[in-house]
């Protein structure tokens, strides 16, 4: 792969050891100090920031945060929460904190969205959770997607996932809402790769876009090309690393985790690939019955989840894999504490502008144009999760 970057630009790196050691030290220092400035009470700060650490702990399985992508001067630890330090990592914080502490003035507070601008894609996958919705004719004006993302950044997000479709075929619309939100939120693209030039990657960054998160569905290229339906897919997906890489675009691979893929020599043979494509995460989805995979079966065994569950929990202890790729498996968050969406701390609005738990728990609670979004989230809170209890933490 071509990863050479462009003159003033740096791709984004995998750091652990003694760097991590102090980006963290940095990190617990600064939200010790912003914190003090609002309660002023050393002692109850200290204890909030242990229990947020026996929270944390919980949630993703490990208590030390052993590596972080840096990129430019920021440091990521997951592909869902804003790089430090910035004025968004701050406020990701004080939304945290103040869910250790009851969140007695009862805000809604959520840190991200996946936000669906089209109905449109290039691709015919086994797996889409929107195809329902696609169409060759947009669902949304250009003026209403604006309208919805300024209804959002009311809500106090932190971050935001435009998604589709194939969010690449909006491209222009695509600039204007980056730049719309990136002074509020880390912006990030949920896309195949498919088209995503180096000259697309340029503008995209300096629109504001922090990371990409690229669908790969198989490290073998005639495996993934088949479960989407192209004879290029595979093609992009590198294209499209490559070329993120170079204008500095943090680059996070999304797998859909099938009952046919998921043994472990494959999860094995994926992780070496994103290492040498030098990706800072990977993201591990399992299949569910929803979109193209209504009625299937498609569901994990038991067995391979423990088998994934071992394998992300490996991939942090285990000092062989210092170097490699973070590894995000919200399967994991889910099953200790219960689903952190449906308007916890996040939702989905499809390319109809419907809000959803999430995009594999799809129960439409109004639309973003019509309704008032603190309605909605309440009602999201209220139905709940299909397959999991609604996290209290």
């Amino acid at each position: 792969m071509n990863n050479q970057p462009l003159d003033g630009i740096k791709p984004s790196t995998i750091i652990n050891g003694n760097k991590a050691a102090w980006v963290s030290k940095r990190i617990f220092l600064s939200i010790f100090l912003h914190a003090l400035k609002t309660k002023n009470n050393p002692l109850a700060v200290i204890r909030n920031l242990k229990r947020f650490a026996e929270k944390r702990t919980k949630i993703q399985g490990y208590s030390r945060i052993t590596r972080f992508v840096q990129s430019g001067q920021k440091y990521h630890f997951a592909d869902q929460i804003p790089g430090f330090p910035s004025g968004t990592f701050n406020r990701f914080f004080e939304a945290e904190l103040k869910r250790i502490e009851g969140n007695r003035e009862r805000k809604i507070m959520m840190n991200t969205v996946i936000y669906s601008i089209t109905s449109r894609c290039p691709l015919n996958c086994t797996h889409c959770f929107e195809w329902d919705n696609l169409s060759s004719q947009e669902h949304l004006k250009p003026d209403q997607l604006i309208i919805i993302l300024e209804k959002l950044k009311f809500l106090g997000l932190t971050h935001i996932q435009f998604g589709g479709g194939e969010p690449l075929a909006r491209f222009e619309d695509l600039l204007v809402l980056i730049k719309k939100a990136k002074t509020n939120m880390d912006c990030w693209l949920l896309t195949s790769g498919f088209g995503l030039t180096l000259e697309k990657a340029l503008e995209l960054k300096k629109a504001g876009l922090t990371g990409a998160s690229i669908s790969l569905d198989h490290w073998e290229e005639t495996a993934h090309n088949t479960f989407r339906n192209h004879g290029k897919s595979f093609y992009w997906v590198k294209e499209a690393v490559q070329n993120c890489h170079r204008a500095g675009i943090i680059v996070s691979l999304a797998l859909c985790a099938t009952k046919e893929f998921t043994t472990q020599e494959d999860i094995l043979k994926y992780y070496e690939l994103a290492k040498k494509w030098n990706v800072g995460f990977i993201k591990i989805l399992e299949a569910r019955k929803v979109g193209r995979f209504t009625g299937k079966d498609v569901t994990l065994t038991p067995e391979q989840i423990k088998m994934l569950t071992d394998f992300y929990l490996q991939s942090y202890n285990d000092d062989r894999f210092r170097t490699w790729p973070i590894v995000m498996f919200p399967g994991f968050d889910q099953r200790q504490v219960g689903c952190l969406g449906a308007g916890n701390r996040y939702m989905y609005i499809d390319s109809k502008g419907d809000i959803h738990a999430c995009p594999f728990c799809q129960n439409p609670v109004g639309n973003a144009l019509d309704v008032p979004l603190e309605d909605a989230i309440k009602k999201l809170r209220n139905n709940g999760c299909q397959k999991f209890p609604l996290s209290s933490f």
